[in-house]
Formats: C-alpha cells, sequence, structure tokens
C-alpha cells in the first residue's frame, strides 16, 4: 500500500503528511493533463471516442462580445421587454481591475462578494 493511499484512508496528522498529499495531488494533476493532452490529439486524428460512458469530443463554447453601440442598444431592447438590464449585466472583476479604483470607492458602488476556493499557487 503506497504512503498517499495510507494518507487517504486517515485523516492528516501532520504537517509532512500534509504536503507528500500535496506533492501527490500536483503529480496526480500533472498525469491527468497529459493524458488529456494525448486524448486531445487522438480525438484531432481519429474523431471522438465513445467510452460507453460518455463521449469525448471537442464541443463549441459559444460567448457573445458586443461594442459599445450595440451594448446599449441590447440594454434599451431589454427595457422595451420589461427586463431591468441592470439586473443581467455585471462587470468582471479583470474589467474593473483596468479601472484602477480603490476598494473603497468600489465599496461606495456595489457590494464586494468575497468566496473561497481551494486551489494552490506557486510560491
Amino acid at each position: 500500500m503506497s504512503a498517499v493511499t495510507e494518507l487517504q484512508e486517515q485523516e492528516l496528522q501532520s504537517h509532512e503528511e500534509a504536503v507528500q498529499l500535496a506533492n501527490e495531488i500536483n503529480r496526480l494533476e500533472a498525469a491527468l493533463k497529459q493524458m488529456k493532452d494525448d486524448l486531445k490529439t487522438y480525438v484531432k486524428t481519429h474523431g471522438r471516442v465513445d467510452t460507453g460512458d460518455e463521449v469525448w469530443d471537442f464541443y463549441q463554447s459559444v460567448s457573445w462580445k458586443f461594442d459599445r453601440n450595440h451594448l446599449k442598444e441590447l440594454a434599451g431592447e431589454m427595457a422595451m421587454e420589461g427586463i431591468d438590464p441592470w439586473e443581467m449585466l455585471t462587470i468582471s472583476k479583470a474589467t474593473l481591475n483596468k479601472l484602477g479604483w480603490e476598494e473603497q470607492r468600489l465599496s461606495q458602488l456595489g457590494t464586494k462578494k468575497v468566496t473561497q476556493r481551494f486551489t494552490s499557487r506557486k510560491n
């Protein structure tokens, strides 16, 4: 039985065990990424792969971008249909960052939402 399997079967007891588990997660995620890259290459060449439970293939993801005039038109049409455009339209964090405004100014205009996301970051 591997040390990682042993760690999975019991609660972590030490920082050393936590580091070992974190390193194993990184190794497995790297292996998973490589496997997905290999499967992508295969699918590009040979077509979709049906496992019986799921189908691996390339699927479209659609998004829309509007220039300022059309965005204004879109908001106007929403309002004419009885839809509050300000309930539908949002400004992304990346766009807010481009403004360079202090958090104090933003808090005068909106409500800050903070969520916790479990992830790792490079040192």
